[in-house]
C-alpha cells in the first residue's frame, strides 16, 4: 500500500492517542508526489512527500493534505523547515476548508488530519468530541479501503486477481 509521509506526520502529531491502529493510504491525486511514487518500490513515497519543495508546490496548488503537511512541518520544525508557530497557525487555518471537503468526500487522510487539529486546537477551536468523530470516520474509511484492497488482491477461481 502506498503511503505518504503525511500519514506518518499525522501519527506522530498525536492521532495515535485516538487508537488508530492502521495508517490510511493517501488519496490518489495527479501530482508530483504521486508521479514519483508510481515505481514498484513503495519506499519512494516517503522521499517524495518529505521533499518540502514538492509539498510546497502542492500546497500552493490548493492540496489540503499538502497544506496540512506544511503547517505541521512549520509548527514542529521537522525536516529542516524553520519553526514558526504563528505561520503554522495561519497555515493550519488555511487547510481547514479543503480538509473538511476532502473528509466529506471520504478521504481518510483528511479525517485523520482534522482529528489531530481538533484534538490539539491547531487551526480550529479545540473540540475533543469532533476529534473523536473525525478519528472514528478515519477508521471507518481505512477499513473500507482495506476491505476493497483485500478483495482486489484475492485471486478469483481462475487464479486471476479480481
Amino acid at each position: 500500500m502506498k503511503k505518504f509521509a503525511l500519514l506518518s506526520i499525522v501519527a506522530l502529531s498525536g492521532t495515535a492517542a485516538f487508537g488508530a491502529d492502521e495508517t490510511p493510504a493517501a488519496p490518489e491525486k495527479d501530482n508530483q508526489a504521486k508521479t514519483c511514487c508510481t515505481a514498484d518500490n513503495n519506499d519512494c513515497c516517503d522521499e517524495c512527500w518529505l521533499d518540502v519543495e514538492t509539498i510546497t508546490v502542492e500546497a500552493a496548488n490548493g492540496d489540503p493534505i499538502a497544506q496540512y503537511t506544511i503547517a505541521w512541518l512549520t509548527d514542529t520544525g521537522m525536516n529542516n523547515v524553520p519553526q514558526d508557530p504563528e505561520k503554522a497557525k495561519e497555515m493550519y487555518s488555511k487547510a481547514v476548508p479543503g480538509l473538511e471537503k476532502a473528509a466529506a468526500d471520504g478521504d481518510a487522510s483528511a479525517c485523520c488530519a482534522l482529528a489531530n487539529m481538533y484534538a490539539t486546537g491547531k487551526g480550529v477551536d479545540k473540540d475533543e468530541a469532533k476529534a473523536k468523530e473525525m478519528m472514528n470516520r478515519c477508521k471507518e474509511l481505512m477499513k473500507e479501503q482495506k476491505d476493497t484492497q483485500d478483495k482486489a488482491d484475492t485471486p478469483s477461481a481462475d487464479g486471476q486477481k479480481m
